[in-house]
């Protein structure tokens, strides 16, 4: 019977395990090799990891071999083929089979590995919070308050007094005033409700009430108190061991970013 090999980049063949990717190849036939190395990539770096036979079979007459690649640096996409070794030859196995010559890149196999995020963030209970609708600090600066043109609305912003009903018509340009300080001030009542950590929709400077067009990713928008509203909102959100996560958004900006 001729040597036959399995792989998929699913489990079981591919499990994680905390900071490791646990690969697994199953043989079966005749004539099985002495040694298989598992050639593997770190950020973009190749590198040849030996493979160790496992004494338990996952089916009868099938051997399973395994290695485990470091998950605690690199690209999230990693890719793989399997080195097989004999005393007088080698062959690689690949998504297309066996072969006597190396694979391309791209003919490897290849597993996204998921982000699993930071360990903390699992036991948190969150509250978002959308800073211009939440809690709105007294006294305030009078740049808070200022008027200026919206280009993208095509028009002025609008400033709702805090006790105005919101209305289907308060589009991007209608604010109410709501501040990080005003979050700051909140924080009692917020620990009370058993929040341990807060997510804020975008604060940093943008044209808009919801701050997704940013214009400036370095400073904290005025009409949201600044930056040393934020520096008091992450000091007072320490004080009462709560999380502060903010919304980044990198992947597009406003039409008036520099």
């Amino acid at each position: 019977m001729m040597l036959n090999a399995w792989h998929l980049p699913v489990p079981p063949f591919v499990k994680q395990s905390k900071d490791q990717l646990l690969i697994t190849l199953w043989l079966t036939g005749e004539d099985p090799p002495q040694r298989i190395m598992l050639r593997t990539e770190h950020d973009n770096e190749e590198m040849s990891v030996p493979m160790h036979k496992q004494r338990s079979q996952p089916q009868p007459g099938v051997t399973a071999w395994r290695a485990a690649i470091d998950l605690s640096s690199g690209q999230p996409r990693r890719r793989y083929s399997f080195k097989l070794l004999w005393h007088d030859r080698q062959r690689w196995f690949t998504p297309q089979g066996f072969s006597r010559m190396p694979p391309a890149r791209l003919e490897q196999f290849a597993v996204d590995v998921p982000d699993i995020g930071p360990q903390w963030a699992a036991d948190q209970i969150f509250y978002q919070i959308f800073p211009d609708r939440f809690a709105r600090s007294l006294p305030r600066e009078a740049e808070q308050d200022h008027v200026y043109y919206h280009h993208a609305a095509g028009q002025e912003i609008i400033l709702r007094d805090w006790d105005e009903p919101v209305t289907a018509q308060a589009g991007g340009s209608t604010f109410y005033g709501g501040d990080l300080d005003g979050i700051s001030e909140k924080l009692p009542y917020l620990k009370k409700l058993g929040v341990t950590a807060l997510y804020l929709n975008p604060v940093f400077k943008a044209p808009s009430v919801h701050k997704y067009d940013t214009e400036d990713y370095r400073h904290v928008d005025p009409q949201f108190g600044g930056d040393g509203a934020l520096l008091r909102l992450r000091h007072n959100t320490q004080q009462l061991g709560m999380r502060l996560v903010l919304d980044g958004v990198f992947n597009h900006s406003g039409d008036s970013h520099a």
